[in-house]
């Protein structure tokens, strides 16, 4: 897109200098009398019409035959749907940009190029010469020193060759994303969509799109009028169809919309989609002038359809004999990776990163509230289920069924589901253990994350969620990090602790009584100099000798009673983005007014 941008930018401002010098041919207006059509531009109607009558009794038909047959030259727009997986978060903000690049590139670069092509190059010389490699014919006609003019030919060679090199990638990508759902819906068979074993891709169906390039070319023998003719009619449907769905889905989906096309109006309640009607107007339009006007195009479509019709009916038919449920059809298909322990380095996942654990795949609203809080371009997301067995961590004893099962394979099919619908890159891991809190606790550790989030659980409450998870975390031998736990709960409120050592939630009795303790003790002599951590750190040390010594039993006894009348230890409710969590700075200890001592 660099490269062909540089050769944009030069053609428009050579073109517009050569004007300038060397003057122009009229461009004709699009009269009646001015329309000219061929035998391949008429198609069907040229056995119905003779030329002249066209152009007398069809002027505004004619524009519009036109029109149809320069989509294809004007297309790139249907590139959105093959890359919309790849799409990064925010897609529907992504989706306007590169929309409204590529509508720059078509009319800009297109429109232009063409328009300069009639005013640059002769009649005589442009259409029995140049019609079918019109940007070389202006390279040839523009005012300069011929070595110039023949270097930059030759570099419109160079920018056509990697123009069609990303299109025949974006043929694959988009041949192998369509056929990959075919799959998974059951009308091809799984055996297309099995990972390869070293590169975890679906290279059955990437191979076999390759193939059928190959062969598309040989059978053409190249013709680039027919493939273009054929390639046009596949856009041209594939818009009406979808615009037409679109339209369909306005008045059958109730729910909220990121965007509308506009304008709308609502009459009597009921919301009229002008400007959405009017795309799918324009597009049938053109389709139908299409259909009757491209004779090779319409063969070549209809026979192409018919034959892959024809092969997904029978392929689904003998498919649904092999997979009763429809449920199996929408599993991907995962790649196991085995490894002996849990290594950031070897996961390629970055410290500070974000832990989601996961088990029931109808249970993932706290993924989708974490990746829409987490920029992933700057923080990892692992999605991470612990495969609870009696033979725990031993993993490099298990077969890939044991550590991977059909349930695995569901819930992971869903987690990237998610994943892809917010526009996230997510990391997938499965960990054996016998107890999945341990499981929790030592990938978190494993990996450095600086957050878990978790779901809330059906049996246990959030603090006794993290009073689990804290447990694990105390049996983890040192050096150890602290980090975040938070519960998220499907209302998307989130209840957050922190597992590790940490400054305790202080009640502001406790901050009051603090305060006081302070205040008589810098009256005795020489005690002007204590601060309230002094006073904190001489009651633990006092505390901590009594419990372990002399009066065990009646401290015992207090905090029992303090555990009855304060209930469950509070927690912090927020909805804020996931971050790395920082220390906190240092505040100095001032006497003016109770506060929480640093500790």
């Amino acid at each position: 897109m660099q490269i062909t941008t540089v050769m944009v930018i030069i053609l428009m401002a050579w073109s517009v200098f050569t004007l300038l010098k060397a003057g122009y041919n009229p461009v004709p207006l699009p009269l009646p009398q001015n329309l000219h059509f061929s035998k391949e531009s008429l198609g069907f109607l040229s056995h119905s019409f003779p030329e002249q009558d066209v152009a007398k009794m069809f002027g505004l038909l004619g524009i519009l035959i036109a029109f149809g047959h320069s989509v294809l030259a004007m297309s790139g727009e249907e590139s959105l749907a093959q890359v919309n997986r790849e799409l990064a978060h925010p897609k529907l903000k992504n989706l306007k940009k590169a929309a409204i690049v590529i509508a720059i590139y078509s009319f800009v670069f297109t429109g232009l190029s063409a328009l300069l092509s009639v005013m640059l190059i002769p009649d005589a010389v442009r259409v029995p010469v140049y019609k079918d490699n019109l940007i070389s014919g202006l390279a040839m006609y523009m005012w300069g020193p011929l070595i110039l003019r023949l270097i930059f030919r030759a570099f419109v060679v160079v920018v056509g060759f990697l123009i069609l090199s990303g299109a025949v990638n974006t043929a694959i990508i988009g041949s192998n994303g369509v056929l990959n759902r075919v799959s998974e819906d059951g009308v091809l068979a799984d055996w297309f969509r099995f990972p390869h074993r070293k590169y975890g891709t679906s290279s059955r169906i990437i191979n076999m799109v390759v193939i059928l390039q190959i062969l598309t070319i040989l059978a053409s023998r190249g013709n680039v009028y027919v493939l273009g003719e054929a390639y046009a009619f596949g856009v041209i449907w594939s818009f009406t169809f979808n615009s037409l769905s679109m339209l369909v889905l306005r008045f059958k989906y109730k729910g909220d919309r990121g965007w509308k096309v506009p304008p709308n109006i609502t009459i009597g309640g009921i919301e009229i989609p002008i400007g959405l009607f009017s795309v799918m107007l324009v597009l049938l339009s053109t389709a139908l002038m299409n259909l009757a006007t491209k004779s090779v195009a319409t063969l070549a479509g209809v026979s192409f359809s018919a034959v892959f019709f024809v092969i997904f009916t029978v392929s689904e038919h003998a498919n649904r004999k092999k997979h009763a449920l429809a449920k199996a059809h929408m599993k991907d298909h995962f790649q196991l990776l085995q490894r002996d322990t849990v290594d950031r380095g070897s996961l390629g996942i970055r410290p500070g990163n974000v832990l989601v654990p996961v088990r029931d795949y109808n249970t993932l609203n706290h993924l989708r509230w974490v990746l829409e809080h987490t920029d992933t371009r700057e923080q990892d997301v692992v999605v991470m289920t612990a495969r609870v067995s009696q033979f725990g961590t031993a993993a490099y004893g298990l077969s890939s069924e044991q550590v991977f099962s059909d349930y695995e394979q569901t819930l992971f099919t869903r987690a990237v589901s998610v994943a892809e619908s917010v526009g996230k890159r997510i990391s997938l891991l499965v960990v054996p253990a016998r107890d999945p809190w341990s499981a929790i606790a030592q990938t978190a550790h494993n990996l450095e994350s600086s957050a878990v989030a978790a779901g809330i659980s059906s049996k246990m409450t959030a603090a006794e969620q993290a009073f689990a998870l804290g447990s694990a975390w105390e049996a983890i031998p040192e050096p150890k990090k602290q980090f975040v736990l938070q519960i998220v709960q499907p209302a998307g409120i989130v209840d957050t602790f922190r597992i590790g050592p940490h400054t305790p939630t202080m009640k502001n009795e406790d901050v009051a009584l603090l305060h006081r303790l302070w205040l008589n003790v810098t009256r005795e002599p020489g005690l002007e100099n204590v601060h309230h951590h002094d006073i904190l750190t001489e009651a633990l040390t006092r505390f901590a000798h009594d419990y372990g010594a002399s009066d065990h039993e009646n401290i015992v006894k207090e905090l029992r009673r303090h555990g009855t009348v304060s209930g469950p230890l509070p927690v912090r409710r927020i909805a804020d983005q996931i971050h790395t969590v920082q220390p906190e700075p240092t505040r100095a200890d001032r006497d003016d007014g109770p506060h929480s001592p640093e500790e």
